[in-house]
């Protein structure tokens, strides 16, 4: 799971220091040319992601993956943050003196906190664009890091590609089921000066739930990622050490 996981948590908190969404890639439903989402203010600052090619690709270093895929975490864990605050969005009701305050936002949701006969108030356009515009860099990412991949292989030795491979097949296609749930709460955004859409609650919540079991599913993918690249890199010192260590044979 090489390629460029370090690069993504790097890009994306730039990308939220400085306000400016990434251009999306074409391929992408949720971020088709033709149908934009509204954007903050953007700086005009780029921040190009470097490309790897068929010359360039070798083989990681244990450091070097190690780091990308605890990076990967940190990602991973601003969806889950993200697809909560989409969650809660939707699924505010009207709070009344007979109520008693939560004291904290919940860190986890699940579709039994979803009562879709209930009637929860509109959500709230310009805090729908802000957690919107906070995923599209981050799954941007990952779907420019599944092409990646895609293109020139995982870049990493053949002992742990053997064992990884299963694991990333199922790391890109929940990557990819993020990505259509992202576009199902895009095609539920209020346009313009366009008034709240009705009926949009359920729709935006079960994607955020969708987002939010996604990214749980890719942390335990990622973890067991790095299990398997600890176990084999330490394979692989362990034989230098003992090739260096045996005594030159003469004839």
């Amino acid at each position: 799971m090489r390629s460029e996981m370090s690069f993504i948590v790097k890009t994306a908190v730039s990308c939220l220091v400085i306000s400016a969404p990434l251009v999306c890639i074409s391929n992408a439903p949720a971020f088709a040319a033709e149908n934009p989402r509204p954007v903050r203010k953007s700086t005009g600052v780029e921040l190009p992601l470097a490309k790897r090619t068929a010359g360039d690709v070798a083989p990681a270093t244990a450091d070097q993956m190690l780091n990308d895929l605890r990076d990967t975490r940190l990602s991973l864990n601003q969806l889950k943050q993200q697809a909560i605050n989409l969650f809660l969005e939707a699924t505010r009701i009207p709070m009344t003196v007979n109520d008693a305050p939560v004291e904290q936002s919940p860190v986890s949701i699940s579709s039994a906190m979803l009562d879709s006969n209930r009637k929860y108030l509109a959500p709230r356009k310009e805090w729908l664009v802000l957690y919107v515009n906070t995923l599209e860099p981050i799954v941007h990412l990952l779907c420019e890091d599944i092409s990646d991949v895609d293109t020139n292989g995982l870049g990493v030795s053949k002992a742990i590609a053997d064992r990884v491979n299963p694991l990333w097949k199922t790391w890109r296609a929940n990557v990819l089921d993020i990505n259509k749930a992202l576009d199902q709460v895009q095609d539920s955004l209020p346009v313009g000066s366009d008034p709240d859409r009705a009926d949009s609650n359920t729709v935006i919540a079960k994607a955020a739930l969708e987002i939010f079991q996604k990214a749980e599913d890719l942390e335990k993918v990622r973890y067991q990622a790095a299990l398997i690249s600890i176990e084999e890199y330490k394979k692989e010192a362990a034989a230098k050490s003992a090739a260096s260590a045996a005594p030159a044979v003469t004839k």
